[in-house]
């Protein structure tokens, strides 16, 4: 299991552990945390959720589908590069543009400007 993945599960179970821990206050009146009415009962909605949203994205995470799908910022920028027209503002992303790969677009599309 990578180290990423690792994180993962550690912070779902971390999750479901205060809804437990939340749960249990309000059911069970702990003496060091006072839970009163109408308090309690958002409470224990409150420790619901954590606790099963806690399992539900372990279960995910543990299955390894908690992957993400979409593009990365790098492509969107990328594509926008391959869509601009101004000269101007193509040599500024050209030239100061932190991100490499949007940097050697820039200067392609600026050459096929200038064709």
């Amino acid at each position: 299991m990578k180290h990423r993945e690792r994180h993962l599960l550690v912070i779902a179970a971390a999750i479901s552990a205060v809804g437990a821990f939340f749960l249990c206050a309000s059911l069970f009146r702990l003496p060091f945390i006072d839970t009163q009415p109408p308090g309690a009962f958002f409470l224990s909605g409150l420790s619901i959720c954590l606790l099963f949203g806690g399992i539900y994205y372990f279960i995910k995470a543990f299955r390894g589908q908690l992957k993400s799908g979409g593009k990365t910022i790098t492509d969107v920028r990328i594509q926008a590069v391959e869509k601009m027209q101004g000269k101007e503002l193509l040599s500024r992303i050209a030239t100061e543009d932190p991100d490499k790969i949007v940097r050697e677009k820039a200067i392609e599309r600026l050459e096929e400007l200038a064709a």
